[in-house]
């Protein structure tokens, strides 16, 4: 009997020694959540970098409307003295003339081009005149593969 003791003391203590290496299957079941942990990650990183994108284009589109729109209030008379002659993408406002192609918005002889992926569409400058009140109705579509929804650009101004 106590033979057998020192033979299975032994034994445990021979089990403990080896067991410093890991198992096929804790490897395999370690690299498989790495993987899937790693498939995550990158589906995320592409998300972020989509958004990104978007956010930047739609950034440059705003910013450029907005110094359009402070342009043309700028060369739009506050006394209603001119009244501008608009015909479908171009319009006259007095010594100006503001022009839509499908790239750029020229106002006098300021050129404002878009961002290298957005193009202009369906431009349309009209006017208005109702007893005292004249309004000058500048709508444009810009377009951009980078972004889901076109971006509309539709201003009224009152001069």
């Amino acid at each position: 009997p106590m033979c057998a003791l020192n033979v299975v003391k032994g034994m445990i203590l021979f089990m403990k020694l080896n067991n410093k290496a890991f198992t096929v299957v804790e490897l395999i079941a370690s690299f498989a959540l790495t993987m899937v942990i790693t498939v995550l990650l990158f589906e995320i990183v592409l998300q972020v970098k989509d958004i990104y994108q978007t956010q930047t284009v739609k950034s440059a589109i705003m910013e450029k409307t907005a110094i359009i729109s402070k342009n043309m209030r700028r060369i739009l008379p506050d006394d209603g003295s001119v009244i501008p002659s608009c015909s479908g993408s171009t319009c006259t406002i007095g010594s100006n003339t503001v022009s839509v192609s499908s790239t750029q918005v020229i106002i006098g002889k300021q050129k404002f081009n878009m961002p290298n992926t957005v193009s202009i569409n369906s431009p349309s400058l009209t006017t208005t005149c109702e007893e005292d009140n004249c309004f000058l109705r500048f709508k444009m579509t810009l377009h951009s593969d980078n972004m889901e929804d076109d971006y509309v650009y539709n201003t009224i101004y009152y001069y």
